[in-house]
């Protein structure tokens, strides 16, 4: 009996580990609608589609990229997964918090070989646990999800690769790194921090496995990984890496950037609202009022344990045992090569979605550090371990549980609203000719939803102009005599983002057209997100024109 407890404790504590942090994803994933940037791979699946330099497959182009930056490795997965199940907040989440959670357990897969099981254990609840994980995670936002999940599997596949001696790993290793650099450029800086880092460590072990064989396969699997991209900036010559500028304004605000996402503040106001007074429609259900008792028990927290956490287990290291040091240290170099790539380039590591491409090493120096200082205590060493990692943890899941709670008490942020679904089904009853979005964050949501059935078109730089050029003015008439033509943008009560629907009324008005509301669509707390207008030709002459 005891031999196969010892068999399935493994398995228990992986369930417990993948069932926390799924239930936290469940539990938030309805609350806010499809925002931009988590919609944006869908350019590559449904029209109006994106085609920037598509290689031809048996006469039909396929594309490679989303952005000069950003890689059709998402697009190509979801398009498989949408055949099955339409695009939906629930179709489009769940495959990455199986990614995220997929991520934790290799995070553990990967400690436990290199720091031991109780570390092991220690940094995976610790991930599975972390606000901006979970968050960054189930919503993608940047995206991140396959990030970590490329970068962990590949450095699952290379310590398996350092046990066994096998090529297979080894390539495999090396092609998801591939993918990852053709998934997002910017895999580079987390790539660069863990090269680095090993090279530094672990010399002697990789001089002995860099044989030239090793490096030949090494290198032709990354290749074949990110031929995608690379073939990208053969035919736009070097569209990607003409992208990076380097500034060294800010540093300081990104720092604090870094700094709020290890807390788990860095959402609080953009991803959930602040109140503005609105009372949501319908009353809470039973799970929504716990969250909401327990944020008012904890006294509404905003900010976890993890940066003491980490400063703490940063001024222990001489403490620590000298494979614990080098363990800790990994983790510690590694983000100080890729952090100052993020925070030097114009653009970068200002805002979550870049400062979370960091972890899990902040939870790899944590969770070493007290795994090492616990095993060394004189009593109760698993104990001390368990409850360090449960106040860490705890705290983070009560931050997690305030943003669900703010997205009870006052919905989502503007650019994240709930209304979004609405909107989609709306404009898809009322089978306009043409739809035009006046507003930056609404296209992209609108097509996946949309399922590339709404013909959308944008006059969002139009609507950027305060005086409109000769050319400008003929693209706008051309809009404007769209046949059964619908614009969409933000309503006034979004004030942060409404002036583009006025500047748009502006210039009509110089053309001879005046705006007329057709509806507008509000989210669950009756709050007017949308409005649908048209623009109809005044009866009289247009007015003059200003010189």
């Amino acid at each position: 009996m005891g031999s196969l407890a010892t068999k399935r404790g493994p398995f228990v504590a992986a369930c417990a580990l993948v069932s926390m942090f799924v239930s936290q994803a469940v539990l938030l994933l309805p609350y806010p609608g499809l925002q931009t940037d988590e919609a944006l791979f869908g350019s590559l699946i449904y029209e109006p589609r994106y085609l920037d330099h598509p290689i031809q497959v048996f006469k039909r182009p396929i594309p490679l990229m989303v952005m000069s930056y950003l890689g059709g490795l998402k697009a190509w997965l979801y398009s498989l997964w949408f055949e099955l199940w339409p695009p939906s907040v629930y179709t489009v989440r769940l495959p990455v918090v199986l990614a995220g959670a997929i991520t934790a357990v290799l995070f553990v897969r990967i400690l436990r070989r290199t720091a031991g099981r109780r570390a092991a254990w220690i940094g995976g609840f610790l991930l599975a646990c972390d606000t901006s994980f979970v968050l960054l995670t189930t919503f993608d936002w940047g995206p991140v999800a396959l990030q970590h999940l490329l970068l962990l599997a590949g450095l699952d596949l290379l310590v398996a690769f350092h046990h066994a001696g096998s090529l297979l790993r080894l390539s495999l290793a090396f092609f998801l790194f591939g993918l990852g650099f053709w998934d997002k450029a910017v895999f580079a800086w987390m790539f660069s921090g863990v090269l680095l880092s090993g090279l530094i460590l672990f010399h002697r072990e990789v001089r002995k496995l860099a044989t030239l064989r090793n490096i030949a396969v090494a290198l032709l699997a990354f290749l074949a990984g990110a031929s995608p991209l690379i073939l990208y900036n053969v035919r736009s010559r070097g569209s990607t890496f003409g992208q990076a500028r380097l500034q060294t304004t800010d540093l300081s605000g990104k720092a604090r950037q870094l700094r709020s996402t290890l807390e788990g503040s860095a959402l609080f106001g953009y991803l959930t609202r602040e109140d503005d007074g609105r009372a949501r429609l319908d009353p809470p259900g039973l799970l929504e009022r716990v969250a909401l008792s327990v944020s008012d028990l904890a006294g509404r927290p905003r900010r976890n344990l993890m940066p003491f956490a980490l400063a703490g287990s940063v001024l222990l290291l001489p403490l620590l045992s000298p494979n614990a040091r080098r363990g800790a240290l990994f983790g510690l170099i590694a983000m100080a090569v890729a952090w100052p790539q993020m925070a030097l380039v114009e653009g970068a590591g200002g805002s979550a979605h870049h400062a979370v491409l960091l972890w899990p090493l902040p939870h790899w120096i944590v969770a070493v550090t007290v795994g090492d200082l616990s095993r060394r205590l004189p009593r109760a060493q698993e104990a001390a371990a368990a409850v360090a990692t449960a106040i860490i943890a705890g705290s983070s899941l009560l931050v997690t549980n305030e943003h669900l709670a703010q997205f009870i008490r006052h919905g989502p942020g503007p650019y994240w609203t709930d209304a979004m679904a609405s909107l989609a089904r709306h404009l898809l009853h009322m089978q306009p000719g043409a739809v035009v979005v006046a507003d930056w964050g609404i296209v992209d949501s609108l097509r996946l939803l949309g399922r590339g059935r709404l013909p959308l078109f944008q006059a969002i730089d139009l609507a950027s102009r305060e005086e409109l050029d000769g050319e400008g003015e003929r693209a706008f008439r051309w809009l404007l005599e769209l046949p059964n033509a619908v614009f969409v943008g933000y309503a006034q009560d979004e004030r942060e983002v409404a002036p583009a629907s006025e500047r748009l009324a502006h210039h009509a008005w110089r053309l001879g057209y005046r705006r007329n509301t057709v509806a507008f669509v509000s989210d669950r707390h009756a709050r007017r997100v949308f409005e649908i207008y048209r623009f109809d030709a005044t009866s009289g002459p247009a007015p003059p024109q200003s010189q």
